[in-house]
C-alpha cells in the first residue's frame, strides 16, 4: 500500500504541475523516458516538460501494481482530449530513479475494426 500511496501522490503533483513537490519523488540522477516520442529527460528537463505543458489537465490513476513497478492513468483536458499513460517505475531508496511512460490517445476503435472487440 505504501507504493500505491506514493504513486497516487506523484500523479497528483504531475497533474498540478507543481515542480517543487514533483522533484521530491525522484532521485537527483533520475532518467525519464517517453519512448513514443523518442525522448529521454534528466530531472530538470522532465520538470520543465511537465510543468510547461500547455493547458490544464486532470487525471485518474486506474491501476497500480502491488509492488509499485507500474501504473495506468487516464488523463484529460477541459477541451475533451483524453489519453492513457502506462508508466513503469524503477525505485531507489523510495524515490523514482527511472520512469518510462507510454502515452496513447483515448478514443473509439477505427471503423475497419469496429464490432470485433468483446466489449
Amino acid at each position: 500500500m505504501e507504493m500505491e500511496g506514493t504513486i497516487l501522490r506523484l500523479w497528483h503533483a504531475i497533474a498540478e504541475q507543481d515542480a517543487e513537490r514533483l522533484a521530491g519523488f525522484f532521485t537527483v540522477d533520475a532518467r525519464i523516458f517517453w519512448p513514443n516520442t523518442n525522448e529521454c529527460f534528466d530531472l530538470p528537463g522532465y520538470l520543465r516538460a511537465n510543468c510547461e505543458y500547455p493547458g490544464q489537465w486532470s487525471g485518474r490513476v486506474e491501476k497500480i501494481a502491488g509492488d509499485g513497478s507500474w501504473s495506468v492513468a487516464k488523463v484529460w483536458s477541459p477541451e475533451g482530449d483524453a489519453a492513457r499513460s502506462v508508466t513503469f517505475y524503477r525505485w531507489r531508496n523510495g524515490k523514482v530513479a527511472e520512469m518510462t511512460e507510454y502515452w496513447g490517445d483515448v478514443g473509439p476503435a477505427p471503423e475497419w475494426r469496429r464490432g470485433w472487440s468483446l466489449t
